[in-house]
């Protein structure tokens, strides 16, 4: 026979209460969508400027080859410089992509790790950050690195259909999780209403 006072975490879990600090921490709400929005937004112009200052360098090497063209419309119709340009633009394209990921992992994962509490500096900024689900603890760098490296890197970067779902569930469902925060067993909430010590 089912107990009706008893009480059930996020996932449907029955919550055990034999921890002395169990019930302060089920005073948290989670991270609304315009939060979480202004964070990722405060983090992706972070992470453009990152990548800007990071690919600047990989521009000089075709920058050095358009200047040695000339501005003489044969250059152009000379193939093998033709095709040499190709190739130089399709290898700054995927650098370009393979930078912009890189540096994506290692901010959402270093910066949660240096400040502590799950947060970003988009977080910190508005005041949530990223913890596990099932206890409300902080999260350790390993779970962060399967949060940033598969859920959000592997999974929404590189697979369009997934970030569309992932988009759609922060907006459907009540906790505001998306497909990384699942994949991770993570939430993120409001670190205002729940002080982490």
């Amino acid at each position: 026979m089912e107990n009706d006072n008893q009480l059930y975490d996020i996932d449907g879990n029955p919550i055990d209460f034999s921890k002395d600090d169990l019930v302060y921490k089920l005073s948290f709400e989670t991270a609304n969508l315009v939060r979480r929005l202004s964070a990722y937004i405060i983090d992706l112009l972070l992470i453009v400027v990152i990548w800007y200052l990071v690919t600047l360098s990989l521009f000089n090497e075709l920058d050095k080859f358009v200047q040695n063209l000339g501005v003489d419309s044969t250059d152009f119709e000379n193939l093998i410089l033709l095709d040499t340009f190709k190739n130089m633009v399709l290898e700054l394209f995927f650098k370009a992509i393979i930078y912009w990921i890189g540096i994506k992992i290692a901010y959402f994962t270093l910066v949660p790790a240096i400040i502590g509490n799950g947060q970003t500096i988009g977080k910190l900024l508005v005041g949530i950050g990223v913890v596990r689900l099932n206890d409300l603890e902080e999260v350790s760098p390993t779970r962060l690195i399967i949060r940033e490296v598969v859920g959000r890197a592997f999974i929404e970067t590189l697979l369009i259909i997934p970030y569309i779902v992932s988009t759609c569930m922060m907006f459907i469902s009540k906790d505001s999780r998306s497909l990384h925060d699942r994949v991770s067993k993570t939430i993120v909430i409001k670190l205002d209403l729940y002080n982490l010590e």
